[in-house]
């Protein structure tokens, strides 16, 4: 049985997703603490800016802007290279709630981008549900380079699998040089309790561990951290069924099987985004038990071992898409 009431768990997710959206100072504090977040940024920036090379007019298509970091990071990159001299960045943030924020954090990146000297344009496409996204909403030109980058939201829409395979069609027509996708490495969608119990255990236990080491002179936003995002998402996880259950999250090797269905393969991170991981690592007082491994072509980041986040890059590079019906998102774990 449970003792949480009807709809609790959807409804706690939902809040999760759209508080993370925010510049707040816990989000500041976390990122300015704990590494995870600026490893992979800094490392998924340069897997972009592998790809993007030769372009002078980049368009990044983003699907939950948050902060909007990342893009400071490749900004500056951009700002100081000397060949291909860039002509302009855009972006495009898809959005269905919290407009407000993504103007926000627009206006944020526009002032800096100025204070760059570089063109800076930012597009807001909001959709009611994003099953009404469409390539048609884009205005991507001929000449652009156009990058997608992607941070913790496949994991939002797994109890959603139509949403998912809707917002993988539109990916697909718009067709970008490169995918940089950062999302959480569990294993929290097993159908079977104690399966997810366990790994909720181990991964949520690991994460504390890091709060404990990385937040330690900053209990407030440690306390708000621990009780906002994360008992949410351990509650959502362990304690709800069915459509109640939205945080699902996998492995690295579930989306490969995934995306492989939409003729998506995986292409390696540079050796220049490793370097860049490991630099970030060195900013931070707690940077020694974070630990970086390669797991096939991309980038697992973990704490003491224990595997937290994972960074991957991804192209189209099928002709067709492999017909597979019978694959069930919903209901497929890392272990399965």
């Amino acid at each position: 049985g449970t003792v949480t009431p009807k709809g609790l768990g959807k409804m706690q997710s939902l809040d999760m997703l759209d508080t993370m959206s925010g510049i707040t100072p816990d989000i500041i504090a976390m990122q300015k603490s704990i590494p995870f977040s600026q490893v992979s940024q800094f490392a998924g920036a340069q897997g972009i800016l592998d790809h993007v090379a030769d372009a002078t007019k980049i368009h990044i298509v983003d699907l939950e802007i948050r902060t909007g970091m990342q893009y400071t990071i490749l900004m500056q990159a951009l700002a100081t290279r000397s060949q291909n001299p860039l002509e302009y960045l855009k972006v495009t943030a898809i959005g269905t709630k919290s407009k407000a924020k993504i103007e926000e954090t627009g206006r944020q990146l526009a002032s800096f981008a100025q204070a760059l000297k570089l063109k800076f344009s930012i597009n807001i496409i909001m959709v009611t549900d994003i099953m009404d996204l469409n390539e048609n909403l884009f205005e991507i030109n001929a000449d652009e380079a156009v990058a997608v980058w992607v941070e913790y939201y496949f994991m939002f829409m797994i109890s959603r699998q139509d949403m998912l395979e809707s917002l993988m069609n539109v990916v697909k027509a718009i067709n970008p040089r490169v995918m940089i996708v950062t999302e959480v490495e569990g294993n929290h969608n097993s159908p079977v309790f104690v399966t997810r119990f366990i790994e909720a255990l181990f991964f949520y236990g690991a994460f504390f561990d890091s709060l404990e080491d990385c937040l330690k002179h900053d209990p407030k936003n440690r306390m708000i951290v621990e009780s906002v995002y994360l008992s949410q998402a351990i509650r959502n996880i362990v304690a709800t069924e069915g459509e109640e259950r939205t945080i699902r999250q996998v492995a690295v090797n579930v989306w490969k099987a995934f995306f492989a269905r939409f003729g998506m393969v995986q292409v390696e991170l540079s050796m220049s985004s490793m370097y860049q991981a490991n630099l970030v690592l060195k900013n931070f007082e707690c940077g020694s038990s974070c630990t970086l491994n390669k797991d096939g072509k991309g980038l697992i980041i973990g704490w003491k071992g224990t595997p937290i986040h994972s960074l991957s890059a991804w192209k189209f590079g099928c002709d067709s898409k492999n017909e597979d019906l019978d694959f069930d998102l919903l209901n497929l774990s890392s272990s399965s």
